[in-house]
């Protein structure tokens, strides 16, 4: 509809001239082609005999009676459509401006402007009958109007046969020829049928592209969940929904590259599940995953928004803790330790306990070496001490020394 209008409203602005242009010819040659057709029949006259002298000066005055019937009939359907015009311009160029509660206000001036486009050639073909036999108006008017405007072909079929039957009615009010009454009647419908197949043709082009843009939208959308979901494939785990190891280590250095501009201590902490292949023996390895997941989901209440943490493999958990003291993060870790003691997992009738060996490292930022040598050295410590854990006895945590400064 809205596109409909806005055609509309550049129709009329294109129009609004042409009436106007016309009008002005309309007024000025007139006169000189009724004394060209007075003159056309009066030469004839002179070379006949006295007896037709008569009979050729009421035609002619005839025709120029028609002549000027027809130039004021043009003048005031052309100021008229004119001001129709003006106004119809006028209230698209607010409806358009409007929220959607006008729909039913920019329905109403589609149809008043397509109903006047085709009224106006229909008076206009009409009123030429005076001087002529020709209906090309109404030919014009409903090429234009099917190839110019977007109508469902309901509408098009019903707006084409209203026209056509007051084109019918219009015609006998002007044409005195009943042979050319019926051939400009003929033709109307012809013209009309015409009008609505280029309709027809218009509409159905236009399904078809929205039909396509729709499809690529769908398509595209599909395509760009696919493409999210391959990334989180690419950087998360799984089973669980924490970052892998890649990413996670990725994530590590990256802070390092900040605290070595910036200053500060990152921290790196890695927690084991004690004795997790006893539960994927006993219990199956799906009651393994959903321990894992329990976990999971359990290291991310309890951590801040600003840590990061991921799955680095099986029942081995890594968390990277930005802009964090050694002292700081082995608080972290002993509350992640009670945390895993006091979790349940609700298996039917019996419940699984866990255990976690938790082991803790420091960097200092500003260090003059390479990044990726200052994550190893972390890594290197959380993993030490993970293991130092375990051979303590496991259910423990153990956070070794800060390290030395790197130079």
């Amino acid at each position: 509809m809205l596109e409909n209008l806005r055609r509309l409203w550049w129709l009329a602005c294109l129009l609004v001239p042409l009436s106007v242009l016309h009008v002005t010819v309309s007024w000025v040659d007139a006169p000189q082609h009724a004394a060209r057709s007075m003159g056309l029949s009066a030469a004839p006259d002179a070379r006949l005999d006295a007896q037709a002298d008569g009979s050729a000066a009421a035609a002619a005055a005839a025709r120029a009676a028609n002549v000027a019937r027809w130039k004021e009939a043009v003048v005031v359907v052309h100021l008229g459509m004119t001001a129709n015009l003006l106004i119809v311009s006028a209230m698209i160029w607010w409806a358009r401006r409007q929220a959607p509660h006008v729909r039913a206000f920019q329905g109403v001036l589609e149809a008043w402007g397509l109903i006047s486009a085709l009224g106006f050639t229909i008076v206009v073909a009409s009123i030429d009958q005076w001087i002529s036999a020709g209906i090309t108006p109404f030919l014009i008017g409903c090429v234009l109007v099917g190839s110019l405007f977007l109508l469902r072909p309901q509408r098009a079929a019903l707006l084409y046969g209203c026209a056509f039957l007051v084109y019918a009615w219009a015609m006998g009010l002007t044409q005195g020829d009943d042979a050319r009454l019926l051939s400009n009647r003929v033709d109307g419908l012809i013209a009309a049928v015409l009008g609505f197949m280029v309709s027809l043709m218009i509409w159905r082009k236009h399904v078809l592209k929205e039909t396509l843009v729709s499809e690529l939208q769908v398509t595209r959308m599909a395509l760009q969940e696919r493409s999210t979901e391959l990334q989180s494939m690419a950087v998360r785990d799984t089973l669980t929904g924490l970052w892998n190891r890649a990413e996670i280590m990725r994530l590590a250095q990256r802070e390092l590259t900040r605290a070595q501009r910036h200053g500060g201590e990152t921290c790196f902490i890695m927690v084991d599940l004690d004795s997790f292949k006893l539960i994927n023996d006993r219990w199956g390895h799906a009651t393994g995953d959903r321990v894992l997941a329990a976990v999971a989901s359990l290291l991310l209440e309890e951590l801040r928004a600003t840590d990061e943490v991921g799955r680095l493999a099986g029942e081995e958990f890594a968390v990277l803790l930005p802009q964090t003291n050694l002292e700081e993060a082995r608080l972290l870790a002993e509350r992640l330790h009670l945390a895993v003691a006091r979790l349940r997992v609700p298996l039917g009738d019996a419940t699984v306990r866990l255990t976690a060996s938790i082991g803790a490292a420091s960097q200092t930022g500003r260090a003059l070496v390479p990044v990726p040598q200052q994550f190893e050295r972390l890594f290197g410590s959380a993993e030490q001490a993970l293991s130092s854990a375990k051979s303590r006895g496991r259910d423990r945590v153990v956070v070794p020394p800060p390290m030395a400064p790197l130079v």
